[in-house]
């Protein structure tokens, strides 16, 4: 079997630059590409800093529009590991990013829930509680 890794995934938007302001300034996650797709439409990514990018793409239909902040059916649809834990998630929390769940600490680590703008929600871990382990 070869191997494969996940590079990107795509997250639905109501607007592109809105979405482009949520994550960039208050996730602090960097702008990869901002460009135009062969077919047109724009192509948007998102670097988290490492592993999978988001591609932004902006609802154009009623299907998408269903799927904003619903896209693992109101379950946690995205996971990240970050260094800094505490001082990571206040300073997502200053800048509007909603506390879904405060951190508890489970057999696999320290853990939080993030929402989105978009309602869409984020599993945070310790990374460092997973290096300690």
């Amino acid at each position: 079997m070869s191997a494969a890794s996940l590079f990107m995934v795509t997250l639905v938007v109501p607007d592109m630059d809105d979405g482009i302001a949520h994550f960039t300034h208050d996730w602090g996650f960097a702008l990869s590409a901002d460009t135009r797709h062969v077919s047109g439409h724009r192509w948007v990514e998102i670097d988290p800093g490492h592993g999978a990018r988001l591609r932004l793409v902006e609802a154009t239909t009623d299907a998408h529009r269903a799927a904003i902040g619903n896209q693992a059916g109101g379950r946690v649809a995205f996971f990240l590991n970050i260094d800094d834990f505490d001082a990571t998630i206040a300073r997502w929390a200053a800048n509007g990013v909603e506390i879904a769940e405060p951190a508890w600490t489970a057999d696999y680590g320290r853990v939080a829930v993030m929402r989105d703008r978009f309602g869409n929600r984020w599993d945070v871990l310790d990374a460092q509680f997973e290096k300690a382990a």
